[in-house]
């Protein structure tokens, strides 16, 4: 039986409809990407499955089902820390301790008869039973274990909720969430505040799950990752997709062509037979003209597709020629205090390169920007090339006139663009015809971080230093935007952690984390497989370091060593089980790395075959340790 049925449903504001005539179910573990521009009605839809709002249409839920929704600005009970906080989230378990406290204190009371403490004692092991099913007795591990991979280090732990800053409050929301597990998870944004390990660990525990879900994401690879369809909301109408969101717009694409076609071929028929009644309405063919007109009259008329296409030829005045020199890095260090964030950061920018810098939150990449536009210093670590004009996105962009609309505030820019040009050029950033006349103050912060990487474009600068461009921009946004880069001759520098606009755009990715630094050719999928490959070589190292400084165990009694049955890598001598040990650890990393690739994901066998392959590296790795200390000599 479905968890959701929808026959016809819609909302309206007024006579404005928000959607309509929407029909979907929603199965068991389905996982579902809501999609659609800003303002279509995906938080709308769903406070509408959530029962929030009231809604036409029909819309029929399981008599039983739990649903979960990830809230903004969640309220915790005061005087809590992180753990407590989350630990009360699991609401199931808990509720069942509370039970299993109750019957336990009804045990005590004197003068229960034999019938009394028989039903209680029942009673009590079907309440262990389900507690024990909920993870109960596993609660402490899985609270610490979920706020971990959420990016809560241990230390973090025992903070009060009120000292946690927003995006940390945001997180532990998330968490608390995933402590209790519902049928249906309803998420609005949940990896917003999420770095890329919080993002990939977030990932994993949905595959993971069997719990349903519908996801509201303007995260293109999270989408790719998770979802096994697609809801796209587009004009007033809810298209229903059986892919994950790259596939279901290749796939709306395609009913979109097939539409049109179908509208072009209907719109001629209505030509040709419109100008045959015009032609024949009074002659000797009038009879049949009127049967004509009779059956036109009757036609039930295509709507036109909606096909809003973007300006593809996106045209920006020239910037100044870079040199063969953009910039050159040689021995920057940067830190607070007694910490450092990165040391000994060595790179050149090369003119018409795209470097991205991506790393866990709190590495360094803001303050990295920051430290490239400081002071200029000919003998300082940083070194601009004398042709360099650069213009910078920060995260908080102000306008000096709220009241200028994005057409006025362009043209006082660039004088030298008519204003077809300008309008055309808006278009293809996402304000189409009315929204080029709207003030800037009411723009929402997509908008208008939109309109300011317009305006850099139209400046002419030659670098761009861009931190986080995409924040709070939908996905056609996050597309115009993509677009207009890829169109930019000059050379960029990116903070992001957009893991699909990186993997478009980058040439190399600059990764911070931990103090150190690494550069890599290609994406974000590069720089995540060589990240990967480093975190097992120091795994691997740490644990050669630590069997060489560990005691070796004193030899046995001769007569004992000799029933000691032989393990199947007796035959290798010790130097080469400590490099059989060492590679079994990094195939197992490379494994770990090949079951979070998003293309095992979204297969059932491959996960499983992985998984197998893992498990018997794992037995292996044992195998070749128990020989290892079993050894004497």
């Amino acid at each position: 039986m479905p968890l959701l049925a929808a026959e016809g449903l819609g909302k309206r504001f007024g006579a404005d409809w928000c959607f309509r005539d929407a029909r979907f179910t929603l199965e068991p573990g389905a996982r579902v990407g809501l999609v659609g521009a800003n303002g279509t009605g995906k938080t709308t839809l769903l406070r509408i499955l959530l029962g929030q709002l009231d809604h036409d249409g029909t819309l029929s839920r399981r008599r039983d089902l739990r649903v979960a929704y990830l809230e903004q600005n969640t309220a915790f009970p005061a005087g809590m820390t992180v753990r407590e906080a989350a630990r009360h989230a699991a609401t199931a378990v808990a509720d069942l301790e509370r039970q299993q406290a109750e019957v336990h204190h009804a045990l005590a009371v004197p003068g229960l008869g034999p019938e009394e403490t028989r039903q209680l004692l029942d009673r009590l092991a079907a309440l262990e039973r389900r507690f024990e099913t909920l993870g109960g007795h596993d609660l402490e591990h899985r609270t610490d274990a979920v706020l971990d991979g959420l990016g809560f280090p241990a230390a973090r732990f025992d903070v009060p909720v009120e000292a946690l800053s927003g995006g940390e409050r945001n997180r532990l929301a998330l968490a608390c969430l995933l402590l209790d597990e519902p049928d249906l998870w309803l998420l609005d944004e949940p990896t917003t505040h999420l770095d890329v390990d919080g993002v990939v660990y977030f990932e994993q525990f949905l595959v993971d799950s069997s719990a349903a879900s519908v996801v509201v994401s303007h995260d293109r690879r999270f989408l790719d990752t998770v979802t096994t369809e697609t809801w796209h909301l587009r004009g007033e109408a809810l298209e229903t997709l059986p892919a994950p969101y790259t596939r279901a717009m290749a796939l709306s694409g395609e009913r979109l062509e097939a539409a049109r076609k179908e509208y072009e071929v209907q719109q001629a028929y209505i030509a040709k037979q419109e100008e045959f009644i015009r032609r024949y309405g009074a002659g000797q063919r009038s009879k049949e003209a009127r049967g004509r007109a009779t059956r036109l009259a009757r036609l039930e008329r295509m709507e036109r597709p909606d096909d809003r296409a973007r300006v593809m030829a996106l045209r920006f005045p020239p910037g100044k020629r870079l040199g063969d020199r953009v910039l050159t890095v040689e021995g920057l260090s940067v830190g607070f205090g007694d910490r450092s964030l990165f040391r000994g950061l060595a790179l050149e920018l090369a003119p018409g390169e795209t470097l991205a810098v991506m790393g866990p939150n709190g590495s360094g990449k803001t303050t990295l920007l920051r430290a490239l536009l400081g002071p200029p210093d000919a003998a300082g670590p940083v070194r601009w090339g004398p042709s360099v004009t650069p213009g910078v996105l920060s995260q908080h962009e102000s306008f000096p006139d709220p009241a200028l609309t994005p057409l006025a505030y362009l043209h006082a820019l660039n004088r030298g663009l008519t204003e077809r040009e300008l309008r055309d050029l808006l278009g293809a950033m996402r304000f189409p015809g009315d929204a080029a006349e709207r003030p800037v103050s009411v723009l929402s912060g997509g908008e208008q971080k939109r309109l300011v990487m317009t305006r850099l474009l139209l400046e002419g600068n030659n670098v761009l230093l861009l931190d986080e461009p995409t924040n709070h921009l939908d996905i056609g946004s996050r597309e115009a935007l993509e677009l207009a880069l890829s169109a930019f001759e000059g050379s960029l520098i990116v903070v992001s952690h957009d893991r699909y606009f990186v993997d478009r755009l980058a040439d190399r990715v600059l990764w911070l984390e931990d103090g150190g630094w690494r550069i890599t050719r290609g994406g974000f999928a590069e720089a995540w497989e060589a990240r990967g490959a480093e975190r097992a070589r120091l795994r691997a190292e740490a644990a050669r370091a630590a069997r060489a400084s560990r005691p070796r165990p004193e030899a046995p009694p001769v007569a004992a060593k000799a029933k000691r049955k032989k393990g199947p890598h007796a035959r290798l001598t010790t130097p080469a089980l400590e490099e059989a040990i060492i590679a079994c650890e990094r195939e197992i990393a490379a494994l770990e790395a090949r079951f979070a690739d998003p293309e095992t994901m979204r297969d059932g066998e491959k996960v499983k075959a992985v998984q197998a392959e893992i498990a018997a590296a794992r037995a292996r790795l044992a195998e070749l340790e128990e020989e290892y200390w079993s050894r004497g000599d």
